[in-house]
């Protein structure tokens, strides 16, 4: 009987990883197709990478993107870990509400937040471009950055902090040198997580965007709506890479974090 549950349980994860993947992988293999087409392989060529590479408009979209993602990253962390060390220091009923504040933009459907975005900005009088973007960009990643230093904070023993204070160290100067330190590797890892959220954002970026900061999500939309094409596959190709490489080098601050911890 284990056996047999065993056995489900293994043909079960190889369909789901199947079912999940197979899609990606078709993504990369008609990248490398030489016929225009994605219905039949023609053959291997590496003219589409060629022809996305000499592409201007899809490098400013590209440029857009990484200085958006990169601001978003920064202003998110800092925002996220100051409003979650400010939570150390309130009654639990205040950071009940913190957090409930904070949470709020995960519960909220991202077509509802980029419409009310939209008209806040405007009646703001706020020029729709790199600004916009980043405040709306940071509006949905600054959660991710409290949740992840908030559990982080929750594992440091209080009675380290006691002890600076104790010694005559200042609120500033715990949070420097003892609180900051310690959340270091989490406020890393969360802000990678941000900087992906950041590029592959695609449904309020497309109500903050301005006529001459389309990002790259926004603008593979648009080139999707006439068709398909290999040069579509070779840049989702490369943005799969850029994300497996941005969530690797998360793992990696994790891991790191986890060896300093056990020694």
């Amino acid at each position: 009987m284990r056996s047999r549950t065993k056995g489900f349980g293994t043909f079960y994860l190889s369909l789901f990883f199947v079912v999940l993947y197979f899609p990606v992988l078709s993504v990369i293999l008609y990248s490398f197709n030489s016929s225009p087409s994605t219905a039949k392989w023609a053959g291997f060529t590496l003219d589409w990478y060629r022809e996305l590479f000499s592409d201007g408009v899809i490098g400013q979209s590209f440029k857009t993107s990484i200085q958006v993602a990169l601001l978003t990253s920064v202003l998110s962390a800092v925002l996220g870990t100051a409003a979650a060390i400010i939570s150390l220091s309130v009654s639990k009923r205040v950071e009940k509400t913190i957090q409930g504040v904070m949470i709020l933009p995960l519960l909220v459907p991202e077509v509802a937040l980029g419409i009310s975005l939209l008209i806040f900005f405007t009646a703001l009088g706020l020029p729709f471009g790199h600004l916009t973007l980043v405040l709306s960009h940071s509006l949905f990643c600054v959660p991710y950055i409290y949740i992840m230093v908030q559990l982080r904070l929750k594992e440091i023993d209080k009675s380290v902090i006691e002890a600076a204070r104790d010694l005559g160290a200042t609120r500033g100067q715990t949070i420097r040198t003892i609180i900051i330190p310690l959340v270091m590797p989490s406020i890393i890892t969360a802000s990678l997580l941000a900087l992906a959220m950041s590029l592959d954002d695609v449904v309020i970026s497309s109500y903050m965007s301005g006529p001459r900061s389309t990002t790259l999500p926004v603008h593979i939309f648009s080139m999707m709506r006439v068709g398909v094409t290999p040069k579509i596959n070779a840049l989702c190709t490369l943005i799969l890479v850029g994300t497996f490489f941005i969530v690797g080098l998360g793992q990696l601050a994790g891991k790191k974090n986890r060896i300093k911890e056990e020694f």
